[in-house]
């Protein structure tokens, strides 16, 4: 089968309609997921960019021994081990997934774009006046900062490249490649990589103004500077909330131009889909603005995760079990049948060996029903910052010191506003030990295959 995954950036699932949303506008999004299975419980395991990106594309964890990196020269990647089994490979990227970062490992065509290139406002060539840009500082250096990097992104003009640009030139390029190769005898591996709809939040008219409040008349805030929203009033955090929606719902619009060409070429019944987010965004929903600082709360660390097969994956499904970005590599090889020989490793706290080349666990048991479980917890985290354990309802934040730490039952209080650490401090303690061990074990190892050794007759 073909396989067609498209990496979305900053988007929550509870801002589509698929995941309860009910103000932001994403019909394709919602139609993709009733046509497939909805994963209610996805997490990442390191809810930022390159991590993500680098969880999906080789099944490792990140949070417990690595930072912002390329991957590493013996970490598999999904496109290498599919073009060794016959598939056309080909990446568009328009995000940080980047030959920087070794993401264009194994793709036959590997084309990137300039970072969220957008028109500007009124599609004419001229400068936006960016006094009106809100940036909570008054050094000087800091508006000269501001107005240069929003600047950048904005005012980059379609008449320069003579055709459209950000999102929009990259599905068309995407879509005259499968025009071009979706019918060959080889199948394809496609991997689209959109920075949309993450920040600055910039969208077009009509999409700029389409949630905006008709009495708005606080500062324009396309890109809010962090952590705390306290420097906000509420309205302009629903401002900035309004452009963002504006953003997801632009996205949306030209994620349907290439669904319904892929329908219209007669690949639908052919091509495994899979659309995912690298990390939600915070709206001030526990006192923070955007990713600083990579709070594990549930707006940022679950990530949209939807995968369409017809023939395979019954149409309308909604898997609450739990699954997590390391979870990809393993299902899709499974799915396909293929088997890789990873290195092994050595465990120093154990000296035993363990054959761990790829942390996650295959989803395929979910997709196809013969399993309603195929993982006890999900762990997520930022590297020497702060870690998250969820079993069940239950979740655990270790926030390693900065405040105290919590217990969420996730279930029940969604929100994660109820912290229940101190009344159960019994489960509380049970799921920071395990917390602690899983850390333990995976770091050592992980850290281990980062500096392979030659001596000891140990693997390198």
């Amino acid at each position: 089968m073909n396989i067609l995954v498209l990496m979305l950036d900053t988007v929550r699932p509870d801002y589509l309609g698929a995941g309860g949303g009910k103000v932001c506008q994403t019909p394709t999004l919602d139609k993709f997921a009733r046509q497939g299975a909805f994963f209610e419980n996805a997490y990442a395991e390191y809810p930022i960019t390159i991590p993500t990106r680098t969880a999906l594309t080789s099944g490792i964890y990140t949070f417990t021994n690595r930072t912002w990196t390329a991957l590493k020269p013996y970490d598999l990647h999904i496109a290498e081990v599919l073009r060794e089994h016959g598939y056309r490979t080909a990446a568009f990227s328009d995000s940080p997934f980047l030959e920087l970062f070794n993401m264009h490992r194994g793709f036959d065509e590997f084309v990137t774009f300039p970072l969220k290139l957008q028109p500007p406002p009124s599609g004419e060539e001229e400068e936006v006046d960016l006094l009106d840009a809100a940036f909570p500082f008054e050094c000087e250096p800091d508006q000269t900062y501001w107005r240069t990097f929003v600047r950048g992104f904005l005012n980059y003009f379609p008449k320069k490249l003579g055709r459209p640009v950000g999102i929009e030139l990259m599905i068309d390029e995407s879509i005259a490649w499968l025009e071009r190769n979706g019918k060959s005898a080889s199948p394809f591996f496609l991997w689209l990589d959109s920075w949309q709809p993450h920040e600055p939040w910039l969208p077009p008219e009509p999409y700029r103004s389409m949630y905006q409040p008709k009495d708005y008349r606080g500062r324009f805030i396309p890109m809010p500077v962090g952590p705390s929203v306290d420097w906000m009033t509420s309205e302009e955090l629903e401002h900035v909330k309004a452009l963002h929606m504006g953003e997801l719902t632009y996205t949306d619009v030209h994620v349907g131009r290439l669904l319904s060409r892929l329908d219209e070429l007669g690949l639908t019944e052919d091509t495994f889909v899979f659309i995912v987010s690298d990390h939600g965004s915070p709206f001030g929903d526990h006192g923070t603005i955007r990713k600083f600082g990579v709070p594990v709360y549930d707006e940022l660390a679950k990530t949209v995760w939807i995968m369409r097969k017809p023939g395979l994956i019954q149409p309308g499904m909604r898997v609450k079990a739990l699954a997590q970005t390391t979870d990809f590599l393993p299902t899709m090889l499974d799915l396909l049948g293929i088997e890789v020989e990873v290195r092994r490793v050595w465990v120093k706290t154990e000296r035993t060996e363990a054959p761990k080349g790829i942390d996650g666990v295959s989803l395929l048991p979910l997709l196809t029903g013969r399993s309603e479980s195929v993982r006890e917890a999900v762990y997520n985290g930022a590297f020497g910052v702060r870690t998250s354990i969820r079993r069940g309802p239950w979740k655990m934040i270790d926030n390693r010191g900065e405040k105290p730490n919590e217990l969420f039952n996730v279930e029940d209080d969604p929100p994660e506003r109820n912290n229940r650490y101190e009344d159960l401090r019994a489960l509380a303690d049970e799921l920071h030990r395990e917390l602690w061990a899983f850390q333990a074990r995976w770091s050592a190892a992980l850290a281990w295959r980062d500096e392979p050794t030659t001596s000891g007759g140990r693997d390198k």
